[in-house]
């Protein structure tokens, strides 16, 4: 019995030492990714001073040409964008970013489903998990899942879903990433889009709001100080709006941020050559978007005194 509780007791020791191991060399690997995902994550978190910064999914990554916006108004621009993500991760990271500096402005690109709607927030926590130990960050986990803490005990755990990024972007970065921005080349395949999408029929969906998710916008907002903050919903083929997006334009209003809604601009709506699918810009339409953009931050930047 006495041999048996030896080798029990071995076996963890050697399972955490394992798992140490193992965790603290992916931990280095990700804090020195020469670049790709990890080192556009390790840039906002630890060196970014830029004067504009762009949050969002998907739809900020690929429609905000930040070097367009930076040559533009002569001010730094980076692009935060990271896809499938939304306020869950962004609060996350602004916990890092505030204490490092504070950026003249922020553009948010709004995407309902990261942003406002009941959903699955525990998903969003994969890049959080990257950074656990920092102020704040914590917090966030216990308010998502209290069970969390207990599961990242473990090294291994914080950065198993990421494994595969980390080798990448460690030892050879695929995506290239020039001021956060991320062009993509592809064309729309109108035919498939019309059959996978529904006709417009200009009408609000009802969403059932996610109160976690407002809390965090609600937080954000009141911890910007100087920071100007102006919410944005970036053009779509179908030309609509499919949400009531009428809190977050309330939360906007009462916290004297702009709010801009691009889903309807009908030098957009149904031209094909300039997205690669029904809700995001290809690279043509992202400079054409990008335009647009830099002509709405001028009087920002101005009344700001970024130049």
């Amino acid at each position: 019995m006495k041999r048996f509780i030896i080798r029990i007791g071995l076996f963890f020791v050697l399972l955490l030492a394992f798992d140490r191991v193992i965790g603290y060399a992916l931990q280095y690997m990700s804090d020195n990714a020469r670049g790709g995902y990890l080192g556009h994550q390790n840039y906002i978190l630890k060196e970014c001073k830029d004067d504009i910064l762009i949050f969002g999914s998907s739809r900020a990554i690929h429609h905000y040409n930040a070097p367009m916006i930076q040559d533009s108004l002569k001010v730094s621009c980076y692009n935060c964008g990271q896809d499938g993500e939304g306020i869950i991760m962004y609060y996350g990271w602004w916990q890092l970013i505030k204490q490092n500096y504070s950026p003249k402005v922020i553009i948010y690109e709004v995407f309902p489903p990261y942003d406002v709607e009941k959903g699955d927030n525990a998903k969003h926590l994969g890049w959080l998990k990257l950074i656990y130990d920092n102020k704040g960050i914590q917090q966030e986990f216990e308010d998502i899942d209290p069970k969390e803490k207990y599961k990242m005990l473990s090294l291994m755990y914080r950065y198993n879903s990421r494994f595969h990024q980390i080798l990448l972007d460690y030892i050879h970065p695929v995506h290239s990433i020039n001021r956060g921005y991320l062009p993509v080349y592809k064309e729309l395949d109108t035919l498939q889009i019309r059959r996978d999408g529904a006709e417009e029929t200009g009408d609000y969906k009802e969403i059932e709001m996610d109160t976690l998710k407002f809390k965090y916008l609600e937080r954000i907002l009141t911890e910007l100080d100087d920071t100007k903050m102006v919410f944005i919903l970036s053009p779509t083929w179908y030309g609509k709006n499919e949400q009531d997006l009428t809190s977050l334009r309330n939360l906007a209003m009462h916290n004297n941020c702009d709010f801009y809604d691009f889903t309807t601009d009908s030098s957009f709506v149904h031209h094909s050559d300039f997205f690669y699918d029904g809700y995001h810009l290809n690279s043509k339409g992202a400079d054409k978007y990008t335009q647009k953009v830099v002509e709405l931050l001028r009087s920002i930047v101005s009344n700001n005194s970024l130049e």
